[in-house]
């Protein structure tokens, strides 16, 4: 499938926005192998990293670039994020949220369902000055499973 890719340059409207973005991956044009399941969890992975970019990302003053580009591959759906912000230290914050969590959390459990949602996970510095995160979700994948419960 094409990707379907959209610039966000307004974080008031980043978040709808990649929710009506993910309205145009109708599961019956999808590969088959690909269900409502794992549209939702890549739509909740994409909705939980644009809410932290909203939340708390330091865009030193510039105006904030936002590019969402999602397609499908066999029985996966593919996700890039790429911000212009000053980016974080995405594996340090998933080991301090998974050893400092209290074991029903009200808040703060954004980047583990992002872990848990997805089977590949990858945030990076570019050349271009830009933060990028890279993820899968497959098929039939159980984010339930990857849950860290105290």
């Amino acid at each position: 499938m094409e990707s379907v890719k959209q610039r966000f340059t307004d974080l008031e409207s980043v978040i709808d926005g990649v929710h009506s973005l993910f309205d145009q991956l109708p599961p019956g044009e999808l590969h088959p192998a690909l269900d409502e399941t794992a549209i939702l969890q890549a739509k909740l992975a994409v909705h939980e990293w644009t809410a932290n970019l909203v939340q708390h990302a330091d865009f030193e003053g510039r105006i904030p670039v936002v590019v969402v580009d999602v397609w499908t591959e066999s029985d996966q759906i593919r996700c890039t994020v790429e911000d212009n912000s000053k980016g974080f230290d995405l594996e340090g914050q998933l080991v301090e949220k998974r050893n400092g969590l209290p074991s029903v959390p009200e808040r703060g459990m954004g980047l583990l369902m992002l872990q848990a949602c997805t089977s590949e996970l990858i945030y990076e510095k570019t050349g271009e000055g830009l933060c990028r995160l890279r993820f899968v979700v497959n098929a039939g994948q159980d984010p339930c499973l990857n849950i860290p419960f105290s």
